[in-house]
């Protein structure tokens, strides 16, 4: 089982190939470039690096936010691009779920994504060798109140990203997308047609449209 997988929810990029779970090569990048300048070329990158042709690639994992919107939306466009293209199955995964799992942490993890104005996306888990529970569904939540369910876990941040909340201490994490596959769990089967980002909140030019109206 050969995968292609893609993370471009944030500033970072993550891609990788694995064979059986495991990694083959991957590319991950913490800068500012737009990701629809980079990603089709890291793609092929990455499968040259591997020796993997597309025809060889069995699924696409991709995560599904969320995240940035453009991001997001730029690394869900392309993997359904290709899972429609190749005729192979297409799987999302949450990119919360990825900074969770990125760095092989165990115990009871909060990963974080910096949502602006005291909000963030987060998640908690608890992670064992192989297998996950799932304490907290990914969610938009203002970080004070986030920080009362989840005080014993260790937090995990992206340090390279904006950080406006506040918040001492946290694990510095870079998303790894390579590593979601030791955890079939988290996966979900999506229909590449139908197969939208999962935001958790609207724009803000969709919240200024509803005042509006």
């Amino acid at each position: 089982m050969i995968s292609l997988l893609l993370d471009t929810s944030n500033q970072a990029l993550s891609v990788a190939v694995n064979r059986n779970g495991k990694m083959l090569a991957e590319i991950n990048t913490n800068y500012k470039k737009t990701h629809s300048e980079t990603l089709v070329d890291y793609i092929e990158k990455v499968l040259a690096i591997a020796a993997v042709k597309k025809t060889d690639i069995d699924r696409i994992i991709a995560a599904r936010g969320p995240g940035s919107y453009t991001g997001v939306r730029i690394g869900v466009t392309v993997a359904k691009m290709l899972s429609k293209q190749l005729d192979i199955p297409l799987y999302s995964v949450s990119s919360l779920f990825v900074l969770a799992v990125s760095k092989g942490t165990e115990g009871k993890t909060a990963p974080l994504i910096d949502a602006r104005r005291g909000y963030v996306y987060g998640a908690l888990y608890n992670i064992e060798k192989g297998h996950y529970t799932e304490l907290t569904a990914p969610l938009y939540v203002e970080f004070k109140t986030f920080l009362q369910s989840a005080k014993e876990a260790e937090f995990l941040l992206n340090d390279e990203e904006k950080v406006s909340i506040d918040i001492d201490k946290y694990t510095e994490i870079s998303p790894r997308i390579s590593q979601v596959e030791r955890f079939e769990q988290a996966l979900k089967l999506e229909d590449a047609d139908q197969f939208i980002p999962d935001y958790l909140r609207i724009s803000e030019a969709e919240r200024n449209w509803q005042d509006n109206q």
